[in-house]
């Protein structure tokens, strides 16, 4: 009896076993890689440091600036930038006058260069001309006073008319062939034609020499302009400011300004009404150079200082009211012109129609 129990609980042992093992056979793979798999114990992170932030640098202060006054600079019209009490003009802007830039350091103001006005001015030895009208200023290069070398021979030629179509007197009007041919010997021969306002350095030219054009005749602008260009040649055109009323016999208004800007005419005064000075008193020969210079300063935007006086005439009463309004006073035919000769008394070579090449070449060598 005693055996039966034990065989018993043995089979059962052994069925118990193997119910156990049927149900880990057949249990979901989940399950198994559950019960099989330890967690993984995650390594220990260190806290995060946070770098310092640096304050973000602050782009340099630039100074106020802001809109000055209207002038006209070499002819220019532009408007000055003021800061701090003092007038800059833009680097465009001088650009655009074409003017050179001081050795000064800008000042810089969005992203733009400004140059102190004084230092401009100094630099392009400027005038100021201020209109007591309008009270507009005006700064012309060159007309400001300077210091020529001595000694120093430069013919200055005149002329009036270029044309062969004549009026009046015939041989003011010299022919544009032989204008061209008068140019073509300049410029082959190594003349240096100037403008006044390049005798401050006239040292530097080896054969310098002035034309110079009384009246302001329409052809002028026709006839000779065209061949200043072709050549490459500067000229001083004296005019006459009551003339410019007489189109198509003597320049507009409109071709003085062009000339004045084109960089190869340097525009003077030849009075108001072309009087005779030596025969006019003082308060009139004041009117005719006070007037002529104001409007010339309004048509070109450039001040006038060298004055042709007409007939070569003037008088006594001219020399301080000269010291007053120009720098320069051309006569008529006579000497050649040797720098530390009266500024206010300079003699010229007149070229009348039909001159031969040869005597044009005694007059260009001061041998004339």
């Amino acid at each position: 009896m005693k055996k039966w129990w034990i065989v018993l609980a043995a089979v059962l042992a052994i069925a118990a076993a193997a119910v156990v093992g049927y149900m880990l056979s057949t249990a979901p793979r989940g399950v198994e890689s559950l019960q099989a798999t330890q967690p993984e114990t995650a390594a220990p992170t260190e806290p995060v440091t946070e770098r310092p932030t640096e304050p973000p640098t602050e782009a340099p202060t630039e100074p106020p600036m802001e809109a000055g006054e209207t002038l006209v600079l070499n002819g220019t019209e532009l408007v000055t930038a003021v800061s701090d009490g003092t007038e800059y003009v833009s680097a465009d802007a001088l650009q655009q006058a074409g003017l050179s830039l001081p050795e000064a350091e800008p000042l810089q103001n969005g992203g733009m260069d400004y140059y102190v006005l004084s230092a401009v001015s100094e630099e392009n030895r400027c005038a100021e001309y201020v209109d007591d009208e309008t009270g507009l200023r005006y700064l012309t290069p060159g007309a400001a006073r300077f210091s020529i070398e001595q000694s120093v021979n430069v013919p200055v030629l005149m002329y009036h008319a270029v044309s062969d179509n004549m009026w009046g007197i015939d041989e003011l009007f010299v022919s544009p062939a032989s204008m061209e041919e008068q140019l073509r010997y300049l410029v082959d021969n190594g003349y240096d034609p100037i403008w006044f306002e390049d005798l401050e350095h006239v040292d530097e030219y080896d054969k310098p020499v002035i034309l110079t054009f009384d009246d302001g005749h329409e052809d002028n602008y026709s006839e000779l302009f065209p061949l200043l260009k072709k050549y490459n040649v500067k000229a001083t055109l004296f005019v006459v400011t009551d003339f410019m009323n007489y189109v198509d016999i003597c320049m507009s208004r409109e071709q003085v300004a062009e000339l004045a800007q084109s960089g190869l005419v340097s525009i003077q005064s030849h009075t108001v009404t072309h009087p005779r000075l030596d025969m006019s008193t003082a308060e009139s020969q004041e009117e005719e150079m006070r007037q002529s210079k104001l409007e010339l300063t309004r048509v070109t935007g450039k001040e006038p200082f060298v004055l042709s006086y007409p007939y070569g005439k003037c008088s006594i009463d001219t020399r301080p009211l000269m010291g007053e309004y120009y720098r320069f006073g051309v006569k008529m035919s006579g000497r050649v012109y040797v720098t530390g000769d009266d500024p206010v008394l300079i003699y010229r070579y007149y070229v009348p129609r039909g001159l031969g090449v040869e005597a044009f070449a005694q007059m260009a060598s001061g041998k004339g």
